[in-house]
């Protein structure tokens, strides 16, 4: 039986002045349902809980740190910057909620010791989604009282270097963790989660237009060609947007290929120091095959969106088209 490496994740966001609402709205779990994000089950967002609760909105309280350190801001300068800890479903799915908590707390603790916990707008841990994981918001205000996400995050190896930090500090209490290849070793580049959930929203319904493309000929008309027309209408944006992504994808799959190789051309010399820096060849084998493995999917999801638009009649594209024009008009 193989055993996948365990990961502990960390990851960073950079938020301007624009972009703190919509994420204050989505970690406090301020709207009334998520249609965009279908992973979201809202009938258990009472067990999420806060490490640190927000004295406010984010912004008005991001804005109060700045003015009581009196730093100068620019109109393009980062103001929030939003932490993701998770980790591997196997780790979490393997401990009880109060295992769970303890794991994030801890994440947390490294997260206070490196950018200061009195810069902390909000942690809160989201367990109304399929991985429990935690939003870390902070304002990037350094030491010595300046407003820089860059001196406090760094460049792409400073950002390895809190990455090693944040595996050796977590792998203490969790000795089961692996270390991941840093991304810039692989250059591997990961594809926007959306594009998942439009495939999947896809997928489900692949079916249904299928129903509705069999059901739609030249020579049916009434209710049930309305019916049909109805829900291929509903979902055509999504196949527009998936087969209009098929070239990224593939752009992705290539570099894919290049990763794998540069792996397999990898010196002794090199797999040593791979070694010497706790990482190990394997993970990356399997970080490579896991990402090869989504991608496959996603393209053969694609390649029904592909399939889908082929075969709706050009007088129903042209209806839908209209009926479009004619509801963006009211």
């Amino acid at each position: 039986m193989i055993h996948m490496p365990l990961y502990a994740i960390l990851r960073f966001q950079k938020r301007k002045a624009g972009g703190i609402a919509c994420c204050d709205r989505h970690n406090e779990r301020k709207k009334t349902e998520y249609k965009s994000n279908p992973n979201i089950d809202l009938t258990r967002t009472h067990l999420n809980y806060h490490l640190v609760v927000p004295k406010g909105r984010y912004k008005d309280v991001c804005t109060d740190m700045i003015d009581r350190a009196g730093c100068k801001v620019r109109s393009n300068s980062t103001l929030m910057v939003e932490t993701l800890v998770t980790a591997s479903p196997e780790l979490l799915d393997g401990m009880t909620r109060t295992e769970q908590q303890r794991f994030f707390e801890r994440a947390a603790e490294f997260l206070y010791g490196r950018i200061g916990k009195g810069n902390v707008i909000s942690a809160v841990v989201h367990m109304d989604e399929k991985t429990p994981h935690m939003h870390l918001s902070f304002c990037p205000i350094t030491r010595d009282g300046r407003l820089s996400a860059k001196d406090i995050l760094g460049n792409k190896q400073a950002l390895s270097k809190w990455q090693d930090d944040f595996f050796a500090w977590m792998a203490q209490a969790y000795p089961a963790l692996s270390r991941g290849i840093p991304s810039y070793i692989t250059h591997r580049k990961h594809i926007p989660p959306y594009q998942f959930r439009m495939a999947k929203e896809l997928s489900e319904s692949y079916g249904r237009l299928e129903e509705a493309l069999q059901a739609v000929t030249v020579f049916n008309a009434g209710k049930k060609r309305e019916e049909a027309l109805g829900i291929i209408g509903r979902m055509l944006p999504t196949c527009y947007k998936l087969a209009g992504q098929m070239q990224s994808t593939e752009t992705y799959i290539r570099e894919l290929e290049e990763a794998r190789k540069k792996l397999e051309a990898e010196t002794q010399q090199q797999a040593d120091a791979l070694v010497e820096r706790g990482l190990d060849q394997t993970i990356l084998q399997a970080q490579l095959e896991e990402a090869q493995e989504q991608i496959e999917d996603l393209l053969e999801w694609q390649q029904r969106a592909r399939e889908i638009l082929d075969r709706v009649p050009p007088e129903m594209l042209d209806k839908l088209d209209r009926r479009t024009r004619y509801e963006q008009d009211r």
